[in-house]
């Protein structure tokens, strides 16, 4: 990884060892940088950054005014693009995904985001995504996508995608 890589607290992620909680720093990347390794805690994306991530991100995400984030990786966890910022999902994007008014949401063809999808800015959907999307944003499902259908669903309204 980059020496642009700053390890911070900001929103503070924390995990069980050896019986005891432990703080586990955010990662916030400061300038344009290639991610190859697995990232488990929170990402920030700073303003104006472009960062691709070619391995996993589990955690919180959250992409910053004017930053761009391409996830080549999985991603689980809640994601944030904030207005101006950009985030594309070449594979998973599990989790809820909250896209500010004026920021946008790309899915590529074989990219899959199943959560709950909030949209106040834009997704384009060139894969496929699931029912729940909210919000006032525009959805762009384009030729060739899916919208998918929860294979059930609960009495309070979560839906199960299976496999």
């Amino acid at each position: 990884m980059s020496v642009a890589l700053n390890i911070v607290n900001c929103m503070t992620t924390y995990t069980y060892q050896n019986g005891q909680m432990i703080k586990i720093p955010d990662t916030v990347i400061a300038e344009d940088v290639e991610i190859r390794e697995s990232i488990s805690n929170t990402l920030i994306v700073r303003p104006g950054v472009n960062v691709t991530t070619l391995a996993s991100i589990t955690g919180t995400v959250r992409v910053m005014t004017g930053a761009t984030l391409e996830a080549r990786g999985s991603v689980s966890g809640t994601v944030g693009v904030e207005d101006g910022a950009r985030a594309t999902f070449h594979g998973q994007a599990n989790g809820s995904i909250n896209v500010d008014r004026g920021a946008v949401m790309h899915l590529l063809p074989g990219a899959v985001a199943l959560g709950v999808l909030r949209i106040e800015g834009s997704l384009i959907n060139e894969g496929t995504r699931g029912v729940n999307v909210s919000g006032r944003g525009a959805v762009d499902d384009r030729e060739g996508s899916t919208v998918r259908r929860p294979d059930r669903s609960l009495p309070d309204g979560t839906s199960i995608y299976e496999s």
